[in-house]
Protein backbone atom coordinates (compact mmCIF):
# COMPACT_ATOMS: atom_id res chain seq x y z
CA UNK A 1 0.00 0.00 0.00
CA UNK A 2 2.79 2.45 0.86
CA UNK A 3 4.54 1.85 -2.47
CA UNK A 4 1.27 2.28 -4.34
CA UNK A 5 0.60 5.58 -2.58
CA UNK A 6 4.06 6.84 -3.52
CA UNK A 7 3.50 5.89 -7.16
CA UNK A 8 0.21 7.78 -7.19
CA UNK A 9 1.95 10.89 -5.85
CA UNK A 10 4.49 10.60 -8.65
CA UNK A 11 6.51 13.78 -9.04
CA UNK A 12 4.86 15.21 -5.97
CA UNK A 13 6.62 12.59 -3.84
CA UNK A 14 10.35 12.06 -3.43
CA UNK A 15 11.34 14.50 -6.18
CA UNK A 16 10.38 17.43 -3.97
CA UNK A 17 12.80 16.47 -1.22
CA UNK A 18 15.53 15.25 -3.56
CA UNK A 19 15.78 18.11 -6.03
CA UNK A 20 14.27 21.24 -4.47
CA UNK A 21 15.71 22.21 -1.07
CA UNK A 22 12.82 24.49 -0.20
CA UNK A 23 11.47 24.87 3.36
CA UNK A 24 9.54 21.61 3.85
CA UNK A 25 7.06 23.19 6.24
CA UNK A 26 5.92 25.55 3.47
CA UNK A 27 5.43 22.66 1.08
CA UNK A 28 3.71 20.53 3.73
CA UNK A 29 1.23 23.34 4.45
CA UNK A 30 -0.19 22.97 0.95
CA UNK A 31 -0.56 19.22 1.30
CA UNK A 32 -3.18 19.66 4.01
CA UNK A 33 -6.29 17.61 3.17
CA UNK A 34 -4.90 16.89 -0.31
CA UNK A 35 -5.59 13.17 0.08
CA UNK A 36 -8.98 13.47 1.72
CA UNK A 37 -10.99 12.98 -1.45
CA UNK A 38 -11.94 14.88 -4.59
CA UNK A 39 -14.40 17.12 -2.78
CA UNK A 40 -12.06 18.11 0.04
CA UNK A 41 -10.71 21.59 0.57
CA UNK A 42 -6.95 21.94 0.14
CA UNK A 43 -4.16 24.20 1.35
CA UNK A 44 -3.24 25.69 4.75
CA UNK A 45 -5.94 24.91 7.25
CA UNK A 46 -8.02 23.30 4.50
CA UNK A 47 -8.26 26.53 2.45
CA UNK A 48 -8.76 26.26 -1.30
CA UNK A 49 -5.92 28.02 -3.21
CA UNK A 50 -8.38 29.42 -5.76
CA UNK A 51 -10.47 32.50 -5.09
CA UNK A 52 -14.00 31.52 -4.11
CA UNK A 53 -15.32 35.01 -4.96
CA UNK A 54 -14.69 34.45 -8.69
CA UNK A 55 -17.78 33.76 -10.79
CA UNK A 56 -16.47 30.42 -12.03
CA UNK A 57 -19.71 29.53 -13.83
CA UNK A 58 -19.43 32.73 -15.87
CA UNK A 59 -15.80 32.00 -16.67
CA UNK A 60 -16.71 28.50 -17.82
CA UNK A 61 -19.50 29.84 -20.04
CA UNK A 62 -17.21 32.46 -21.61
CA UNK A 63 -14.60 29.82 -22.36
CA UNK A 64 -17.15 27.47 -23.88
CA UNK A 65 -18.61 30.19 -26.12
CA UNK A 66 -15.45 32.07 -27.10
CA UNK A 67 -12.51 29.69 -26.52
CA UNK A 68 -10.99 32.20 -24.10
CA UNK A 69 -11.81 33.80 -20.77
CA UNK A 70 -9.92 36.06 -18.35
CA UNK A 71 -10.17 35.56 -14.58
CA UNK A 72 -8.84 38.25 -12.25
CA UNK A 73 -7.78 37.47 -8.67
CA UNK A 74 -7.39 33.83 -9.66
CA UNK A 75 -5.51 32.67 -6.54
CA UNK A 76 -6.23 33.57 -2.95
CA UNK A 77 -3.77 36.14 -1.54
CA UNK A 78 -2.04 33.40 0.49
CA UNK A 79 -1.60 31.09 -2.49
CA UNK A 80 -0.40 33.94 -4.72
CA UNK A 81 2.25 35.03 -2.23
CA UNK A 82 3.46 31.47 -1.76
CA UNK A 83 3.87 30.95 -5.50
CA UNK A 84 5.65 34.29 -5.86
CA UNK A 85 7.99 33.44 -3.00
CA UNK A 86 8.60 29.98 -4.46
CA UNK A 87 9.44 31.47 -7.86
CA UNK A 88 12.03 33.75 -6.27
CA UNK A 89 13.60 31.33 -3.79
CA UNK A 90 13.33 27.76 -5.06
CA UNK A 91 16.44 26.57 -6.97
CA UNK A 92 14.42 24.82 -9.66
CA UNK A 93 14.87 27.25 -12.58
CA UNK A 94 17.25 24.92 -14.37
CA UNK A 95 16.00 25.17 -17.96
CA UNK A 96 17.85 27.97 -19.76
CA UNK A 97 16.22 29.56 -22.80
CA UNK A 98 16.92 32.67 -24.85
CA UNK A 99 16.03 35.45 -22.43
CA UNK A 100 14.30 33.49 -19.70
CA UNK A 101 14.64 30.66 -17.20
CA UNK A 102 12.20 27.79 -16.95
CA UNK A 103 11.18 25.59 -14.02
CA UNK A 104 9.55 22.37 -15.24
CA UNK A 105 8.50 19.35 -13.16
CA UNK A 106 11.74 17.57 -14.07
CA UNK A 107 13.65 20.59 -12.75
CA UNK A 108 12.00 20.23 -9.34
CA UNK A 109 9.01 22.52 -9.85
CA UNK A 110 6.63 20.25 -7.97
CA UNK A 111 5.02 22.49 -5.37
CA UNK A 112 1.94 20.73 -3.91
CA UNK A 113 0.00 23.96 -4.38
CA UNK A 114 -0.11 23.18 -8.11
CA UNK A 115 -1.88 19.87 -7.49
CA UNK A 116 -4.23 21.58 -5.03
CA UNK A 117 -5.13 24.21 -7.64
CA UNK A 118 -5.74 21.54 -10.28
CA UNK A 119 -8.12 19.63 -8.02
CA UNK A 120 -9.96 22.84 -7.30
CA UNK A 121 -10.25 23.66 -11.01
CA UNK A 122 -11.77 20.25 -11.64
CA UNK A 123 -14.52 21.13 -9.17
CA UNK A 124 -15.01 24.74 -10.22
CA UNK A 125 -14.86 24.31 -14.02
CA UNK A 126 -16.01 20.71 -14.54
CA UNK A 127 -17.20 21.13 -18.13
CA UNK A 128 -13.93 22.72 -19.24
CA UNK A 129 -11.77 20.20 -17.41
CA UNK A 130 -13.71 17.00 -18.21
CA UNK A 131 -11.48 14.51 -20.00
CA UNK A 132 -8.46 16.85 -19.84
CA UNK A 133 -6.00 15.74 -17.12
CA UNK A 134 -3.01 17.88 -16.20
CA UNK A 135 -0.26 17.19 -18.70
CA UNK A 136 2.51 19.72 -17.99
CA UNK A 137 3.18 22.89 -16.03
CA UNK A 138 5.98 25.40 -15.66
CA UNK A 139 7.15 28.69 -14.24
CA UNK A 140 9.04 31.10 -16.52
CA UNK A 141 10.95 34.14 -15.32
CA UNK A 142 12.56 36.60 -17.66
CA UNK A 143 16.00 38.21 -17.68
CA UNK A 144 17.13 41.55 -19.10
CA UNK A 145 17.62 39.81 -22.43
CA UNK A 146 14.02 38.60 -22.58
CA UNK A 147 12.00 41.80 -22.85
CA UNK A 148 10.21 40.65 -25.97
CA UNK A 149 8.83 37.62 -24.16
CA UNK A 150 7.99 34.58 -26.27
CA UNK A 151 7.02 34.72 -29.91
CA UNK A 152 3.96 33.39 -31.69
CA UNK A 153 3.30 29.72 -31.03
CA UNK A 154 0.60 27.26 -29.99
CA UNK A 155 0.83 24.55 -27.33
CA UNK A 156 0.06 20.87 -27.88
CA UNK A 157 -2.72 20.60 -25.31
CA UNK A 158 -6.47 21.13 -24.97
CA UNK A 159 -6.70 23.85 -22.30
CA UNK A 160 -4.10 26.47 -21.30
CA UNK A 161 -4.07 28.39 -18.01
CA UNK A 162 -1.56 31.26 -17.93
CA UNK A 163 -1.27 33.23 -14.65
CA UNK A 164 1.01 36.23 -13.95
CA UNK A 165 2.64 36.37 -10.51
CA UNK A 166 4.85 39.49 -10.42
CA UNK A 167 3.54 42.53 -8.45
CA UNK A 168 2.27 45.47 -10.48
CA UNK A 169 4.80 47.76 -8.80
CA UNK A 170 7.62 45.89 -10.58
CA UNK A 171 6.22 46.55 -14.06
CA UNK A 172 6.86 49.67 -16.10
CA UNK A 173 5.01 48.64 -19.25
CA UNK A 174 3.65 45.75 -21.30
CA UNK A 175 3.83 42.09 -20.35
CA UNK A 176 0.39 40.91 -21.41
CA UNK A 177 -0.63 38.23 -23.90
CA UNK A 178 -1.98 38.33 -27.46
CA UNK A 179 -4.23 35.37 -28.33
CA UNK A 180 -5.11 34.91 -32.00
CA UNK A 181 -8.40 33.34 -33.05
CA UNK A 182 -6.82 31.23 -35.79
CA UNK A 183 -6.28 27.54 -34.98
CA UNK A 184 -3.53 25.49 -36.64
CA UNK A 185 -4.58 22.43 -38.64
CA UNK A 186 -5.34 19.53 -36.33
CA UNK A 187 -2.83 17.37 -38.21
CA UNK A 188 0.02 19.85 -37.56
CA UNK A 189 2.71 18.37 -35.31
CA UNK A 190 4.02 19.92 -32.12
CA UNK A 191 7.25 21.03 -33.78
CA UNK A 192 5.25 22.88 -36.44
CA UNK A 193 3.10 24.93 -34.07
CA UNK A 194 5.67 25.54 -31.32
CA UNK A 195 9.01 26.72 -32.70
CA UNK A 196 11.34 29.68 -32.85
CA UNK A 197 11.21 31.70 -36.06
CA UNK A 198 14.45 32.05 -37.99
CA UNK A 199 14.09 35.85 -38.23
CA UNK A 200 11.89 38.62 -36.88
CA UNK A 201 10.66 39.22 -40.42
CA UNK A 202 9.44 35.61 -40.65
CA UNK A 203 7.47 36.02 -37.44
CA UNK A 204 5.98 39.34 -38.61
CA UNK A 205 4.83 37.75 -41.86
CA UNK A 206 3.22 34.91 -39.92
CA UNK A 207 1.50 37.41 -37.60
CA UNK A 208 0.10 39.25 -40.60
CA UNK A 209 -1.28 35.98 -41.99
CA UNK A 210 -3.00 35.26 -38.67
CA UNK A 211 -4.59 38.71 -38.64
CA UNK A 212 -5.83 38.26 -42.21
CA UNK A 213 -7.38 34.92 -41.22
CA UNK A 214 -8.95 36.06 -37.96
CA UNK A 215 -8.76 38.41 -34.99
CA UNK A 216 -6.61 38.82 -31.90
CA UNK A 217 -7.56 39.18 -28.23
CA UNK A 218 -5.11 41.49 -26.45
CA UNK A 219 -5.02 40.80 -22.72
CA UNK A 220 -3.21 43.37 -20.59
CA UNK A 221 -0.85 42.32 -17.80
CA UNK A 222 -2.22 42.20 -14.28
CA UNK A 223 -0.89 40.31 -11.31
CA UNK A 224 -2.98 37.24 -10.43
CA UNK A 225 -4.82 37.43 -13.75
CA UNK A 226 -5.41 34.09 -15.45
CA UNK A 227 -5.87 33.85 -19.20
CA UNK A 228 -7.68 30.57 -19.94
CA UNK A 229 -7.92 29.56 -23.58
CA UNK A 230 -7.96 26.70 -26.05
CA UNK A 231 -4.31 25.76 -25.92
CA UNK A 232 -3.56 25.48 -29.60
CA UNK A 233 -4.79 28.97 -30.39
CA UNK A 234 -1.69 30.86 -31.51
CA UNK A 235 -0.51 33.29 -28.85
CA UNK A 236 2.47 35.50 -28.02
CA UNK A 237 3.82 37.66 -25.22
CA UNK A 238 3.47 41.43 -25.44
CA UNK A 239 6.87 43.18 -25.14
CA UNK A 240 7.48 44.45 -21.62
CA UNK A 241 9.72 46.31 -19.22
CA UNK A 242 10.26 45.06 -15.68
CA UNK A 243 13.26 47.19 -14.61
CA UNK A 244 14.52 45.00 -11.75
CA UNK A 245 14.67 41.61 -13.45
CA UNK A 246 17.01 40.27 -10.76
CA UNK A 247 14.72 40.80 -7.76
CA UNK A 248 11.31 41.26 -9.38
CA UNK A 249 11.30 39.53 -12.77
CA UNK A 250 8.21 38.93 -14.87
CA UNK A 251 7.02 35.45 -13.81
CA UNK A 252 4.18 33.42 -15.25
CA UNK A 253 2.73 30.07 -14.28
CA UNK A 254 1.38 27.91 -17.11
CA UNK A 255 -0.77 24.79 -16.73
CA UNK A 256 -1.52 22.61 -19.76
CA UNK A 257 -4.40 20.13 -19.72
CA UNK A 258 -5.45 17.37 -22.07
CA UNK A 259 -4.79 16.45 -25.67
CA UNK A 260 -5.16 18.98 -28.51
CA UNK A 261 -6.48 16.45 -31.04
CA UNK A 262 -9.10 15.11 -28.64
CA UNK A 263 -10.23 18.67 -27.89
CA UNK A 264 -11.26 19.08 -31.55
CA UNK A 265 -13.62 16.09 -31.30
CA UNK A 266 -17.30 16.42 -30.28
CA UNK A 267 -17.76 15.85 -26.53
CA UNK A 268 -18.84 12.30 -25.60
CA UNK A 269 -22.47 11.66 -24.74
CA UNK A 270 -23.22 11.51 -21.03
CA UNK A 271 -24.73 8.04 -21.46
CA UNK A 272 -21.44 6.75 -22.84
CA UNK A 273 -19.79 6.72 -19.47
CA UNK A 274 -19.32 10.39 -18.56
CA UNK A 275 -15.79 11.38 -17.60
CA UNK A 276 -14.46 7.86 -18.21
CA UNK A 277 -15.67 8.00 -21.81
CA UNK A 278 -14.00 11.38 -22.24
CA UNK A 279 -10.70 10.01 -21.00
CA UNK A 280 -11.01 7.00 -23.29
CA UNK A 281 -11.68 9.25 -26.29
CA UNK A 282 -8.65 11.36 -25.39
CA UNK A 283 -6.40 8.30 -25.10
CA UNK A 284 -7.66 6.87 -28.40
CA UNK A 285 -7.08 10.14 -30.26
CA UNK A 286 -3.58 10.47 -28.82
CA UNK A 287 -2.73 6.92 -29.89
CA UNK A 288 -3.66 7.70 -33.49
CA UNK A 289 -1.51 10.83 -33.71
CA UNK A 290 2.07 10.78 -34.99
CA UNK A 291 4.74 10.30 -32.34
CA UNK A 292 6.22 13.70 -33.20
CA UNK A 293 3.03 15.49 -32.25
CA UNK A 294 2.59 13.50 -29.06
CA UNK A 295 5.99 14.70 -27.87
CA UNK A 296 5.41 18.38 -28.67
CA UNK A 297 5.14 19.58 -25.06
CA UNK A 298 8.42 21.14 -24.33
CA UNK A 299 8.89 24.72 -25.50
CA UNK A 300 7.17 27.91 -24.68
CA UNK A 301 4.51 30.10 -23.09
Amino acid sequence: PEDQAELKRGLFGELIRASTPYPPERLDAWRTASSSGAGAAVGPGGVDPLNGAVDWAKAEQEYTEGKITVVDDFFTPEALEELWRFSREAPCFRTVRNGFLGAFPADGNVHPLVLSAVRSLERRMPNVMAGHPLGLWWLFKYTEAGRSGIGIHADAAAVNFNVWLTPESARRSGGGLDVYTELPPVEAGGCEINKEFATEEDENRFRESLLRAGDVRRVEYRRNRAVIFVSDLYHASQPFEFPDSAENPRVNLTLLFGDRAASRQPPPLASAGGADAGLAASDAAAAKRPREEQSGWDLFD
